[in-house]
């Protein structure tokens, strides 16, 4: 689910274009969205969240964590 994340940040948070990127409907970005906030118990609104998930995204990356 990550990679739906970081792809709407790349993208300065446009769902549309992320979605486009992933070949994906825009409403699924969003759903996913919303789902991987609930389950990391994160409100995406919040700059300090996003913030948090922005940097936890990018660690896992440069461990190699990630695809």
């Amino acid at each position: 689910m990550v990679r739906n994340e970081r792809e709407v940040l790349r993208r300065d948070r446009r769902t549309e274009t992320a979605a486009t990127a992933l070949h994906i409907h825009p409403d699924t970005i969003a759903y996913r969205l919303r789902r991987f906030g609930t389950l990391a118990d994160r409100d995406l609104t919040s700059t300090s969240a996003l913030a948090e998930v922005w940097l936890a995204i990018q660690a896992a990356g440069a461990l190699g964590l990630t695809d």
